[in-house]
């Protein structure tokens, strides 16, 4: 994985997202048989978008916590948070025009 998308783990969210001053877009996904492609399509929208936007990956063991706290009942889930505050959402596989659409109706 390239250094364009972080792994999000307890110990560091509060860091990579809380504070992160730049909206956040998250991936909580399993990792099954379309997490190879669905890791492809945020590495292009974080290279796309890296000035505006920071991108997050969560740690397979966080998925169960962060569901629970923020309400997933579905993944792959897409959320783009702000210090922390969910701002948008999406629940589906998605392509780069998808997750594009979702960071421009959010910006």
């Amino acid at each position: 994985m390239t250094t364009l998308v972080s792994l999000i783990r307890p110990e560091n969210f509060a860091q990579e997202v809380i504070a992160e001053r730049k909206p956040v877009l998250l991936l909580c996904m399993p990792r099954d048989d379309e997490f190879p492609q669905q890791v492809k399509v945020i590495e292009d929208i974080a290279r796309k978008y890296s000035q505006e936007l920071k991108v997050g990956l969560l740690e397979e063991e966080f998925i169960e916590a962060f569901k629970k706290n923020y309400s997933i009942i579905g993944t792959p889930t897409f959320l783009i948070l702000v210090e922390g505050k969910e701002r948008s959402r999406m629940l589906g596989l998605a392509d780069q025009e998808t997750l594009t659409d979702l960071i421009l109706q959010t910006s």
